[in-house]
């Protein structure tokens, strides 16, 4: 890779820790000052924490009384005002219970060197194959976003990228990564479609098992009522937050649905919107697996489908878009057609790269708007041409004579 890029990697990540530090500096100063106004850091993580000490405290059904849970994030987090909504399931409930065993401070610093360390394990063998500094790697903006938001993304994107890359080779661990998945089980439908495709049951079924075991360990622990109340919770957010943009939601989501909303769409007209780049996107992955493409391509094709198959998807979820780039820097057609649509594919690929980034400035400044709405869906057309262009390649090989 160029010294140059190299270089100006280098300075973004330099400039993102300098915000990071002064967004800490801020934080900590409200909180001493008791002034209201800065969201601490990882402003969602407080949100995990509060749910961690109700569960402890008053039960893991309370986390879904909206009154309580809003009560107590302004009682521990007082110079900060907004409040966060609880929608994760029961796994995950579950799972995230010790974080309040720590005050939130040493919560959130092991948080970070957890998400560091997750990151560096999901990215590295795709890193390797496209021979990626890994000062570039870590420089993405994705990570330091959703370190920033204090967000559970790094943790899907490592379990969705295991799950993808090992099922031909390790399909039982790869199958036990994609049953984890029923912590934020959105990303996880479209697993068993890959899985068909490609014709490997073993992953399958591992998943299928881990899931339910999973979903009958929560049930064992607080019953139906509690998946009851997580059912009624996200019907009610999808039906005034997503649906209608309830607190400027829109804004924050980088997809065609959110875009059509904001530009004065009706619901189904955006619902239908969403659709014409989902439903192509879904096929093209699945066409991938089914026909045994190479690897890098099936991982991308699948990771890209399933980002733009989530009508509400957030801007720090974008952290998934490095394992799609690393994928295709690891895939490079033995042809020198297309040169301009390579040339293309080279700058789409950077601006993929400041992505998260940008899609974080669009909610500060929403004037901005989400770029992702086009960039996403242009990365999987590029997807879409490289596995053209590797068919290309493999068709015009002579075949062995007898």
């Amino acid at each position: 890779m160029a010294r140059g890029v190299v270089i100006a990697a280098g300075i973004v990540l330099l400039l993102q820790w300098g915000a990071l530090g002064a967004w800490a500096f801020s934080w900590l100063t409200s909180e001493a000052q008791g002034t209201t106004g800065m969201p601490p850091l990882g402003h969602d993580l407080r949100v995990y924490w509060t749910v961690s000490w109700i569960t402890t405290h008053l039960g893991a059904l309370t986390a879904f009384d909206r009154p309580t849970l809003s009560a107590l994030q302004l009682q521990f987090f007082p110079a900060y005002t907004e409040v966060g909504y609880w929608l994760y399931p029961p796994t995950y409930q579950w799972a995230i219970q010790p974080l309040s065993a720590l005050p939130y401070r040493w919560t959130y610093a092991v948080y970070v060197a957890v998400c560091v360390a997750l990151f560096a394990v999901a990215v590295s063998p795709w890193r390797k194959r496209a021979g990626w500094p890994w000062l570039v790697v870590i420089a993405f903006p994705g990570l330091w976003i959703t370190v920033l938001a204090g967000q559970n993304a790094v943790v899907t994107l490592l379990l969705v990228t295991l799950a993808l890359t090992l099922s031909g080779t390790r399909p039982l661990f790869a199958g036990f990564c994609g049953g984890l998945l029923v912590i934020k089980p959105q990303f996880a439908v479209l697993l068993p479609l890959w899985w068909l495709c490609g014709r490997q049951w073993r992953a399958l079924m591992a998943m299928a098992v881990t899931g339910a075991v999973s979903c009958a360990l929560t049930l064992g622990w607080e019953g139906w009522a509690l998946w009851q109340a997580f059912l009624a919770s996200v019907s009610t957010f999808n039906a005034v937050v997503v649906q209608q943009g309830a607190g400027g939601i829109w804004h924050a989501m980088p997809t065609i649905f959110a875009a059509a909303r904001l530009h004065g769409a009706s619901l189904c007209a955006a619902y239908a919107l969403f659709g014409v780049v989902a439903v192509p996107s879904v096929l093209i992955a699945a066409w991938l697996w089914a026909k045994q493409g190479p690897l890098s391509l099936r991982v991308a094709a699948a990771m890209t489908a399933t980002l733009l198959s989530q009508p509400y998807l957030l801007y720090y979820e974008l952290v998934w878009l490095i394992v799609p780039l690393l994928c295709l820097g690891a895939t490079k057609p033995a042809t020198a057609s297309g040169a301009t649509l390579a040339w293309l594919s080279d700058r789409l690929r950077a601006a993929i790269w400041l992505l998260p980034l940008q899609a974080y400035l669009a909610v500060l400044w929403t004037p901005m708007g989400q770029w992702g709405v086009v960039l996403v869906p242009a990365l999987m057309l590029v997807t879409a041409w490289r596995a053209r262009q590797v068919g290309k390649s493999a068709s015009r090989k002579p075949s062995p004579r007898a």
